[in-house]
């Protein structure tokens, strides 16, 4: 039903809902010529050729409301006919609106309605002619081409409400999308600015010692120094990428970056730890498998945030890294030892556990962590080797 409503409304809609009206209108106007012989030429072949050829202007009345009413009008005139101009009043008011030519031409209408041609409601102008008399001629007249011109008026007005609801529908939408993509920008702005004042500084301070301490004469402290550096001076790299596409105002996401991260790279997380000084014995498969990007980067992570966390939390403690290619799975464990008691408490942002957990559900893995019973600390992760 509301597909045909809709189609209703179109433009090959309106044609064939007039041209159905106008048939109709035509073949009771036919009728209604031959029974009540109304008009100075009411009868005979002619008045038939008019009331057909004033019903069959219905067909355009949505597009020519007023030459329509003239139309109409003139069939009163000569045919008596008055059925099409109560319709083609009815779309006057409906298409025209409250306008003042729409008014001027109802009382045109009524005027016609109440003219010589029409014996019993014509008004006999003359001496005796009282405004009683006018009232009684003219008032059933202009109720009758009244009420329809009323029903076109209040259709125009409820569709113009429509109209403006919709486009007010339309700006509020608009303006909550516009509300919206503020608070982004202005968010993603206030964490730059937060990423560059705190943590940039911090990791730029922490490089800049690490430079120097890697100039000491102590050659093992000079290379652990080093190392620290090289960190950092990635660790600011990487910083900068994200400070950029916070900071890009197009909210691009998708712009150029650095290279994904890989297995083999998540491999070399493992030298890098050695470098650093954590004890990390490995257990890896001849060749790396072949595995989906997503999956590689949840492994580089898991790595990553669990050799950091093993630094952090249990320093000196025996690391095990063991990456297993079976059939249809790929299963990754990082086991560590109690390590050293801390002297002070390792900062803890409460994140790791859970943004590795949720890389490792969106490549559609499965992830365990937790305390071992001997001590220490254990992650252990499944992964499809194809994608999902």
């Amino acid at each position: 039903m509301r597909k045909l409503w809709s189609w209703l409304d179109s433009p090959w809609g309106v044609i064939a809902r007039d041209t159905v009206i106008a048939a109709l209108v035509c073949w009771v106007t036919v009728d209604q010529a031959h029974k009540i012989p109304f008009g100075l030429l009411s009868d005979g072949p002619v008045a038939t050729a008019l009331a057909i050829a004033g019903s069959a202007a219905l067909a355009v009345r949505s597009r020519f409301p007023r030459a329509v009413v003239l139309a109409a009008t003139v069939l009163v005139v000569l045919d008596g006919a008055y059925i099409p101009l109560l319709f083609a009043v009815y779309s006057l008011g409906a298409r025209r609106g409250n306008r003042r030519d729409t008014w001027l031409i109802m009382a045109g209408a009524v005027l016609v309605m109440v003219g010589p041609w029409r014996p019993g409601f014509h008004l006999s102008w003359g001496p005796d002619l009282d405004y009683g008399t006018v009232l009684l001629a003219l008032l059933p007249q202009t109720v009758l081409i009244g009420f329809p011109l009323l029903i076109g008026l209040w259709v125009w007005q409820r569709q113009k409400l429509l109209a403006s609801l919709r486009e007010r529908a339309v700006q509020a939408e608009q303006q909550r999308d516009l509300l919206a993509t503020k608070a982004v920008a202005d968010e993603r702005a206030r964490i730059a600015r937060e990423l560059h004042d705190v943590v940039a500084h911090r990791v730029s301070l922490l490089t800049v010692q690490a430079g120097a301490a890697s100039l000491s004469s102590n050659q093992e402290l000079a290379d652990f120094a080093e190392g620290v550096r090289q960190n950092g001076a990635a660790a600011m790299e990487e910083l900068r990428e994200m400070l950029s596409v916070l900071r890009r105002e197009d909210g691009d996401v998708d712009a150029p970056k650095h290279p994904q991260p890989t297995l083999a790279a998540a491999c070399s997380l493992i030298t890098d730890a050695t470098a650093a000084g954590q004890h990390v014995r490995a257990e890896l498969p001849a060749s790396l498998p072949e595995v989906p990007g997503s999956t590689a980067r949840a492994v580089y992570w898991l790595l990553h945030e669990s050799l950091t966390n093993t630094a952090k939390h249990a320093p000196g403690a025996e690391i095990e890294v063991a990456l297993h290619d079976f059939d249809g799975r790929l299963e990754v464990r990082v086991a560590n030892t109690a390590g050293r008691p801390l002297t002070v408490p390792a900062p803890r942002s409460g994140f790791g556990l859970i943004g590795m957990r949720e890389r490792v559900v969106l490549s559609g893995g499965t992830l365990s962590a937790g305390p071992r019973p001997e001590g220490g600390f254990e992650v252990a992760a499944t992964f499809p080797k194809e994608p999902r």
